[in-house]
């Protein structure tokens, strides 16, 4: 078995992946994605570098992901802030929802907030 790489016995089932090649075998319960461990017997796979993936990460090893939507970017343009990408419009005030991609923000609890509304909502008066 390619994945725990006991030896497979005659009789046993197996999983043969074309697009990993000839020579790999799994047991249906080893062919699993390389980062969740999603069981893809019956399911899409991807082969990449010598890993099997489920769709979602396969995807997110080949494009940033939105931390606002959920969503791939497949814009050239997007956002990294607070460590996390974001398509530009989602990356927003928290408060009054304005765009704040190359504008200076600041965060309260954790959550970006525009220089208007931190003035007005949160600072020391």
């Amino acid at each position: 078995c390619y994945h725990c790489k006991l030896n497979m016995k005659e009789g046993d089932p197996a999983v043969y992946a074309e697009r990993a090649g000839y020579d790999k075998l799994w047991h249906p319960g080893c062919f699993v994605c390389c980062t969740c461990r999603e069981l893809l017997v019956d399911m899409i796979y991807f082969w990449k570098n010598g890993n099997l993936y489920c769709g979602r990460h396969y995807c997110d090893s080949e494009r940033p992901r939105c931390a606002g939507c959920d969503e791939l970017i497949f814009s050239k343009e997007y956002t990294l802030a607070e460590g996390q990408n974001w398509h530009l419009k989602h990356f927003c005030c928290f408060d009054c929802d304005c765009v704040l991609a190359g504008i200076t923000y600041l965060t309260v609890n954790d959550k970006p907030v525009c220089r208007p509304c931190y003035m007005k909502n949160h600072a020391a008066v």
